[in-house]
């Protein structure tokens, strides 16, 4: 191919690897963005394929060759199917949409790089890789040091959200596995390149040091000794002197950084007074790395493998954990803090998709891991071992992320395991093309076939659906940005600027049902029907988190049927018993149907979670109000209690007292 289509293939890299650096653009959560600009970029590219598709016949049928391509095709088959047995079938088709977006993305690198000259593919990569991460870094250097002014240093560390406005954990993840791209760019450049390379390897690792997320840390040993064993023992012709220069491009700047980011950590403390830091050194951070530090972790995964078991061969669909998690989290999580995911994508997947789903996902990293040991202990790949070693390493910051958190959702690290494994694989074509070779085999001309037809019509189909549904997704976003800061007793939001939220997905960005929080503004306005219909159209998008029910109760009370709402009340709080504003809305419906059996059942339980001073003061004054059923010294004795364990708010329970 020509050079003007070489250039048009390198856009396409940077298009595809700057997805890290695209906004919010005023929505809820990036990713709603994030995920309709890698949609419309994969369009594109199947765009471009198309119009050169004499030139790519051989790629688009030889990357079928490849097991892994097999098995991914598997998968993915398996999770469209999830969405006719899911729990929550729209939100099946919000994730399965992500799914097609990062499956057809993989197909079309591998394509792009089918044939393709692996040196040169690699650096180009590499290279556009090598810039990001000193981007990144300017980008999180800056958020740091306007934040340190205004806060503790723990707090600015947990602002350092990157691009990616997500958490800490996804912007460590992101950078530690652009590491592998940039040691191979120092290793294949020029004193130039590798002066540009190793600062940005410095930059990338003084970031995860500052970030000191405990998931990276082990990535990076990890790749690193796999790096090692490679320069020691793998390499081709290794000499002394070469095995000491390979090891000191990625040794020496970790050692480097070690020293400077402590000094560093040190100033700032002291420059704060503050003595220490959750996020401090790096010994202290790794020195914390242990299963009983990851706590909340193990109870998720227990969680998750206790569901996976008694749904054996199905499921709860493509995406819908965060539906089934509810009743094993209801009692542990506080309002709608909601464990969207497992933190291991690994047991998510048996969760979500069954036994077979599971085995198809774990399938692809155990196929990864078969095909690199072949490049690296079989002599006639030598030639593919060190960007075979690369791309594995950047697999396997993938695996550990995967293993601890959730990178399944993050358009950043689905762009980078695409890219990671489509050139983790694309050796095969020389391999297959050699081993025909080597058989005195003809290659046949590959001739048109209707199933292959059939398969590009039907991603083309369902990408067009994942560009609708993503661009509904970040509709979505736009609305919630602002929804979810009007969760209030009374929304303030005006209806004309609520009432054309997106049908899809039915959910929040926190899992909440969507149409009972339009209902809320309905009944403010007291547009009864709307309410009450949006209230019966979609009330098992998300049953287990019972807003319907709270929100129904709002309803009732609004049109004075006051059995209902309070039957509502008592739904919503006692299905999830740590819901603050569940037990707020039952109390005084409790009170005002002179409950008081439900007022000291609900009090009991709900403090066992929630133990605070407005809590008593709401259940106090019910006490004080239904003078009949409780006499005055048993008040005291509570209010006595209440002053001994909220000595500041001591003051509005001895004002109780005088009533």
């Amino acid at each position: 191919m020509n050079k003007a289509n070489n250039l048009i293939e390198s856009i396409f890299y940077i298009l595809y690897l700057l997805v890290h650096f695209v906004p919010p653009f005023w929505g809820a959560d990036v990713m709603g963005i994030q995920w309709l600009y890698v949609s419309a970029l994969d369009l594109f590219v199947i765009g471009y394929l198309f119009l050169n598709h004499t030139h790519f016949k051989q790629a688009l049928f030889g990357i079928f060759k490849n097991k892994f391509v097999l098995v991914y095709l598997a998968y993915f088959i398996w999770a469209l199917g999830s969405y006719f047995y899911a729990i929550n079938g729209t939100e099946a088709i919000v994730c399965l949409a992500r799914l097609v977006t990062t499956f057809i993305l993989f197909i079309n690198l591998s394509v792009l790089f089918y044939n393709k000259d692996m040196q040169i593919v690699f650096k180009q990569i590499s290279f556009i890789i090598t810039l990001v991460a000193i981007l990144d870094f300017l980008i999180m250097a800056g958020v740091f040091f306007w934040f340190i002014r205004l806060m503790p240093y723990d707090s600015a560390v947990l602002k350092l959200c990157g691009m990616s406005y997500g958490n800490k954990n996804i912007t460590a993840a992101s950078m530690l596995i652009n590491i592998p791209f940039i040691i191979y760019y120092i290793n294949q450049s020029k004193f130039k390149g590798q002066v540009l390379g190793i600062t940005s390897l410095i930059l990338a690792i003084f970031s995860l040091f500052i970030l000191s997320t405990r998931s990276t840390f082990v990535g990076m040993f990890l790749i690193l000794l796999i790096y090692m064993v490679y320069v020691l023992f793998i390499q081709q012709k290794p000499s002394f002197k070469l095995i000491v220069t390979k090891l000191s491009y990625f040794i020496l700047p970790i050692i480097f950084v070690y020293f400077t980011s402590n000094l560093f950590i040190d100033f700032v403390l002291k420059s704060k007074q503050q003595p220490t830091a959750g996020y401090g050194k790096v010994s202290k951070r790794i020195g914390d790395i242990s299963i009983e530090k990851g706590s909340d972790r193990l109870a998720f995964w227990k969680t998750g493998i206790d569901y996976a078991e008694k749904h054996l061969w199905l499921g709860g669909g493509y995406g819908n954990w965060k539906i089934a998690s509810l009743p094993y989290e209801k009692e542990r999580i506080a309002d709608f803090v909601v464990p969207y995911h497992l933190h291991n994508d690994f047991i998510e997947n048996f969760a979500d998709l069954g036994l077979i789903g599971g085995i198809l996902y774990l399938t692809l990293f155990v196929l990864a891991f078969l095909f690199f040991i072949k490049i690296w202990f079989n002599k006639k790949y030598e030639q593919y071992r060190f960007a075979t070693t690369i791309s594995f390493m950047a697999i396997t910051c993938y695996f550990v992320d995967a293993s601890l958190n959730f990178p399944v959702e993050r358009p950043v690290m689905q762009v980078m395991f695409a890219f990671s494994a489509a050139l983790l694989f694309s050796p095969i074509s020389f391999i297959n093309k050699k081993a025909a070779e080597d058989n005195e085999a003809i290659v046949p001309k590959v001739k048109p076939m209707g199933w292959m037809k059939f398969f590009i019509a039907s991603l083309i189909v369902l990408l067009l659906g994942s560009i609708a549904i993503n661009t509904q997704v970040y509709r979505s976003m736009l609305f919630q940005m602002h929804i979810m800061g009007d969760l209030g007793v009374k929304p303030v939001l005006k209806i004309d600027e609520v009432k054309n939220l997106p049908s899809i997905p039915n959910l929040s960005f926190n899992t909440l049902p969507l149409s009972p929080i339009l209902a809320r503004y309905y009944i403010r306005e007291r547009r009864f029907n709307e309410a009450y219909r949006l209230l019966n159209a979609d009330k098992n998008a998300n049953p287990s988190v019972h807003y319907n029910d709270y929100v129904m109760s709002q309803y009732f009370e609004a049109i004075k049927n006051n059995d209902s709402a309070y039957y509502y009340a008592k739904q919503a709080f006692e299905n999830w018993p740590r819901a603050g504003i569940y037990f707020y809305n039952l109390m005084p419906l409790a009170i005002r149907n002179r409950d008081s059996a439900q007022m000291n059942k609900a009090f009991a339980s709900f403090i066992t979670y929630r133990n605070d001073p407005t809590t008593w003061k709401l259940y106090l004054e019910g006490r004080i109000k239904l003078k009949s059923f409780y006499d005055v010294y048993s008040n005291n004795k509570l209010l006595d209690s209440a002053i001994k364990l909220f000595p500041n708010d001591s003051a509005t329970f001895i004002k109780l007292r005088s009533r």
